[in-house]
């Protein structure tokens, strides 16, 4: 007697627990139910299958005969136990619907005091207006022969009342595989299936596949699909319906193999029910399953009694401790899903910053992303490249690299590319005064590789390179040239404006290698930012306004001063009298004229060999030397017209003072135009989106800027919903709710 009220203790425990747990799905189901996947039982099968008859018996809902209110979209079942009895229609909108048909049918709800079949196809056909479905097939209205057979949206329907046994199901319409003229399409067929598909994919999702027993089973399409999403069949169940139409003896017994396991490749098995037939309108749920009962108990049925897998009471208990059971398998996977979840929302609610519709939160929301864009900025100029995960993934954004490359490049073209003519070599050891010495090298103008040049057209205006005329003309004969067609009455010397002339000749190639190395310098500074402004501005529309209302403007003011500038240093070094007070230009002329002078008496001269001796004659060292007698002295400056030594000394002139004003020129450019118009000065292009730019915004520009758009309004709307909801399920998941 203990042991026995033990064990009904023990049970009434466990259904408890299970009731509990059912509940707690039907919790999640309400408020994730459409973003992540829940244990679920789902019922498929062809047409006319008898899978209404089964939802029936597994529900107790009597659905309505009516043939045109078969399933035309998926509903979702639930029987939950409650003290007052009443049906709850309402439908679960398609997620990828468009907003408007979501508020529309979301809008759609019904409460029946009643199950009355009449009621039922009341409402069902007020569903199916709701979601914009045809409500007879028959209807010759052009308006009504438009609209669409079948739904994505979800009826959802709430059976509540005092004698239920908590149970959900999901009901998918019937496969069919020919169209019906004026009723169904291909389209449809495929649509179908598609929708049986996507229901029975999920792991989480156990399936009850519905045949009839009048046809053999390993034959039914709904297996092979059921096969293809359960590879191992462990998750689906198959059930037998309709065996009064086994009539033939071969027949039933392929069926009962079934049942019995004989021919079951399923783990879960095959179960058997015996449906109401088409003449049992009349005929009440319980009596339905008296005529069961009473029809299993007939041979050769009877035979499948000691299974306790034929007949819709059993059927109803094994497929609810099967829900139970997968659901208590999922529960872990499933908590950690829904936290994950929570997080990702989260982030992404923090990601879109507070809602901006004032002009408090509208500065703020510009403010903080112009602070992010000044930190990015501030960490590439100082090459601290650890600052930002950006520049381990970009290279191209590690600015100031870019440019001390674009620097280097700049010099050494100018080095190696910038005189017109090679100058005469006299200086031995001299680097640099072999390579102004050298024909100058052919320039290969390389251009940072950019998707915003359209945004900067016109803004660079750079000449073409042509051959050099060297290859014609050496720098003495380009010397005499000039000098013949401007010499005047100078005793001995040359007029200043031929100085200006040969060396405006000599730097010509000066504007396009700075102005191609400015192009350059500014496309990677305009890339830096574009690319910066995308990553910190998530928000497309205000990223778009932000940049196409504001800050390209502004740039390109920036950049065109910039232009101006180093514009303004070409016309000043090269149209400009010459001018210098450096005495570099001073040294290299004398050592230029001493080395002319050096090697005209070495041309004068004869080698000897020379001997310094001690007083007692003895030699202490010998080496060699230049002889120079004074007749040979006397005559040394004499021996060149005032003409060729002219031209000489204003080659040393043009070459010396020529060097003195590259290196001026090059580190003015770098020190002037890029580095402070472009980099570090007070207008310089990354300084423009600051704090302070935000502040001087007016209120329309704020508006039009940085308030939110309908489109990121119902993003953020969704976002917080999602994330409320998300958090409640995790506290059901826990135990707290």
């Amino acid at each position: 007697m203990g042991s026995l009220a033990r064990s009904s203790a023990s049970t009434e425990h466990s259904n408890s627990g299970n009731l509990s747990i059912l509940t707690k799905v039907d919790k999640l189901r309400e408020l994730i139910g459409t973003k992540v996947a829940l244990p679920q039982l789902v019922v498929v099968g062809d047409q006319s299958s008898g899978k209404s008859s089964v939802l029936e018996g597994l529900t107790g809902f009597a659905f309505p005969r009516d043939a045109e209110l078969c399933t035309r979209y998926a509903t979702q079942i639930t029987c939950r136990r409650e003290n007052e009895e009443s049906i709850d229609v309402s439908i679960i909108p398609y997620p990828d619907a468009a907003p408007i048909e979501q508020e529309r049918v979301r809008k759609f709800h019904r409460t029946l005091k009643e199950m009355a079949p009449e009621s039922l196809a009341q409402v069902f056909k007020e569903a199916n207006e709701a979601m914009g479905i045809r409500t007879s097939a028959k209807s010759k209205s052009p308006e009504l022969s438009t609209l669409p057979t079948f739904s994505e949206h979800i009826l959802k329907i709430e059976k509540l009342g005092p004698n239920e046994q908590h149970f959900t199901v999901i009901d998918v319409p019937g496969i069919f595989r020919k169209k019906t003229e004026g009723v169904t399409t291909d389209a449809d067929i495929e649509l179908v299936r598609a929708m049986v598909k996507k229901y029975m994919k999920d792991t989480r999702t156990i399936i009850l596949a519905i045949m009839p027993s009048n046809v053999d089973p390993a034959t039914q399409e709904i297996l092979n699909l059921a096969k293809e999403a359960d590879a191992s069949m462990q998750r689906t169940m198959a059930v037998l319906t309709k065996p009064d139409l086994a009539i033939e003896r071969t027949t039933q017994q392929i069926a009962i193999d079934h049942v019995t396991g004989t021919r079951s490749d399923l783990d879960l098995g095959y179960y058997i029910v015996k449906n109401r037939g088409p003449d049992d309108g009349d005929m009440t749920l319980e009596q339905g399953k008296e005529a069961e009962r009473r029809f299993f108990a007939q041979a050769p049925w009877s035979i499948l009694k000691s299974t306790g897998r034929a007949g819709i009471d059993n059927l109803s208990k094994r497929v609810r401790d099967l829900l139970v059971d997968l659901i208590k398998r999922e529960f872990p996977k499933l908590k950690a899903e829904v936290a994950k979840e929570v997080v990702w929302l989260r982030n992404r609610l923090d990601g879109m910053g507070a809602a901006r519709n004032n002009e408090h939160t509208q500065r703020a929301y510009l403010n903080k992303i112009s602070e992010a864009f000044q930190t990015i900025a501030r960490d590439a100029l100082n090459a601290y490249y650890t600052g930002n995960r950006i520049f381990d993934e970009r290279h191209d954004l590690r600015l100031i690299t870019r440019v001390v490359e674009a620097n280097e490049k700049y010099s050494n073209d100018m080095f190696k590319c910038g005189h017109t003519r090679p100058f005469l070599s006299n200086l031995e050891g001299d680097t640099e005064d072999r390579d102004v010495a050298a024909e100058p090298e052919d320039l290969n103008i390389s251009e940072f590789d950019s998707d915003n040049d359209d945004e900067l057209e016109g803004l660079f205006d750079i000449p073409e390179i042509t051959a050099p005329e060297s290859r014609k003309e050496g720098i003495m004969e380009y010397i005499e040239k000039v000098y013949r067609a401007s010499r005047g009455q100078e005793l001995g010397t040359f007029g200043g404006a031929l100085l200006s002339t040969m060396f405006k000749e000599q730097s010509k190639k000066w504007e396009p290698i700075t102005l191609s190395y400015m192009k350059d310098v500014i496309l990677a500074i305009h890339h830096f930012i574009s690319e910066i402004v995308v990553e910190i501005c998530p928000d497309t529309r205000v990223r778009d306004e932000l940049w196409n209302g504001y800050l390209l403007e502004e740039l390109q003011a920036s950049y065109r001063k910039a232009m101006d500038h180093v514009r303004l240093l070409l016309d000043i070094e090269r149209e400009g009298i010459p001018l210098t007070l450096n005495h570099y230009f001073s040294d290299n002329l004398q050592k230029s004229q001493s080395s002319r002078l050096v090697e005209t008496m070495t041309k004068l001269g004869e080698e000897r060999e020379l001997a310094s001796t001690d007083g007692e004659g003895n030699v202490l060292k010998q080496e060699s030397g230049i002889f120079l007698s004074r007749a040979k002295l006397n005559n040394l400056s004499f021996n060149m017209a005032n003409s060729d030594h002219v031209r000489e000394y204003m080659h040393d002139v043009l070459k010396s003072y020529y060097k003195v004003s590259r290196k001026r020129f090059v580190d003015v450019v770098c020190q002037q135009a890029v580095n402070y118009f472009l980099l570090q000065g007070e207008h310089s292009p990354l300084k423009i989106f600051s704090t302070q730019m935000v502040l001087n915004l007016n209120e329309d520009q704020l508006e039009m800027i940085a308030a939110e758009d309908a489109p990121v309004k119902a993003q953020r709307e969704r976002l917080g919903n999602d994330k409320k909801n998300f958090e409640k399920a995790l506290k059901v998941l826990k135990g707290s709710a």
